[in-house]
């Protein structure tokens, strides 16, 4: 069954919370649940999780012998165990002016929450924390990462009723598909603010349709990307993967403009700056379970 919104600019809270029943966990293997920031591979330690039992050799570090399984046994034991490590992962949904429209489906403001919310619940089922920041024109909506499934309800919130909010503003109460004449905040200006925020390590991921990234936006997501590794979910109406041919026109702002839609640059600058992304369809929002 298809559970979409009745309409496509309305971001439904009982959807994003439905996205669980399809948000399969994520597998993180050689690592155990812990309180540190997430790191990117298999390390060892003395978390809770066992890694590895056997017997002593020489060269072994004895003081990883275990007394309780060296008595058992009759024999030296060595044990190790994987160092304590929880995975985070802050979701950056960006509700900005020129999010605000779609020709088909969804809004892309609210396929960039649902996509992002999906991501949010497979997340924390891998046994991750979450957390989300959300950029719109007046600044932005900070929830700091939490582990389980009550913090993706406390994100499923902040997102419904954000986006609302938004839509309520006077300046969008009437907004359906045309744009703006404001020009919001470049995301390159706004993520190096949030990466300052966060744990070496902490994961982002950016649901955006990449309008006004700003200058050096490539330059500058790839060095953020040493610290805290970054993937973006860019979001694409129908007009930008497959424009329709003729001239049109349309209101932008205050004035009406005549032009031609083209294809958006933005997946083939992703590429050429060699920054990770997945494309999400406004037209294809994710089938929920009966």
């Amino acid at each position: 069954m298809n559970s979409a919104a009745p309409s496509g600019a309305h971001l439904s809270l009982d959807r994003l919370v439905a996205l669980a029943s399809v948000a399969v966990p994520m597998a993180h293997h050689g690592l155990s649940r812990g309180r540190v920031a997430g790191l990117s591979g298999p390390r060892r330690g003395e978390g809770g999780d066992l890694y590895d039992l056997r017997p002593f050799v020489d060269g072994d570090d004895r003081r990883q012998m275990d007394p309780a399984a060296t008595a058992r046994s009759g024999r030296p034991q060595l044990r190790r165990r994987h160092e304590e490590v929880e995975r985070s992962l802050m979701l950056v949904v960006d509700m900005r002016t020129p999010m605000l429209w779609g020709t088909r489906g969804r809004f892309r403001s609210v396929a960039a929450a649902e996509a992002a919310a999906l991501e949010g619940w497979r997340w924390v089922r891998a046994s991750g924390r979450c957390g989300l920041a959300i950029l719109r024109d007046g600044g932005m909506e900070w929830l700091p990462a939490r582990p389980r499934e009550a913090s993706m309800l406390e994100i499923a919130g902040a997102l419904a009723r954000t986006h609302a909010e938004i839509l309520a503003e006077p300046a969008n109460a009437a907004r359906t598909q045309v744009g703006s004449a404001a020009v919001p905040r470049p995301l390159v200006e706004t993520l190096p603010g949030i990466a300052a925020r966060l744990a070496s390590d902490t994961a982002i991921l950016l649901a955006t349709g990449l309008d006004t990234p700003g200058e050096g936006f490539g330059p500058t997501v790839i060095a953020l990307a040493r610290r805290n590794p970054l993937e973006i979910l860019l979001v694409q109406d129908a007009v930008e993967t497959a424009p329709p041919p003729g001239t049109f026109t349309a209101r932008i702002g205050a004035a009406l403009s005549r032009g031609r839609f083209g294809p958006s640059p933005s997946a083939e600058m992703l590429s050429e700056h060699g920054i990770p992304f997945r494309p999400v369809r406004c037209d294809q929002p994710e089938e929920l379970t009966a």
